[in-house]
């Protein structure tokens, strides 16, 4: 993936509040996409409440949880 060359645009007088506005947005599409699947897992198979990962799903998303978490905290790098 490329970025956008040239100045970013700043909404608010500290970059930090951008950086923390771009955080929220972040965590607010991800929980989003993430209500949506699970409605559509629950409208297909039922509560999924006592479904428990096998260890090689539950070790591979850890590895994504933590690419998430450096995703999300990239912006303060900036």
């Amino acid at each position: 993936m490329t970025e956008a060359r040239g100045n970013k645009p700043q909404l608010f007088e500290d970059p930090a509040i951008d950086a923390l506005v771009k955080m929220l947005l972040e965590l607010a599409s991800e929980t989003w996409v993430t209500r949506a699947r699970l409605a559509a897992l629950e409208a297909s198979l039922g509560s999924v409440e006592g479904l428990v990962l096998p260890p090689d799903a539950d070790a591979r998303l850890a590895v994504e949880r933590e690419a998430f978490v450096r995703k999300l905290f990239s912006v303060l790098d900036r």
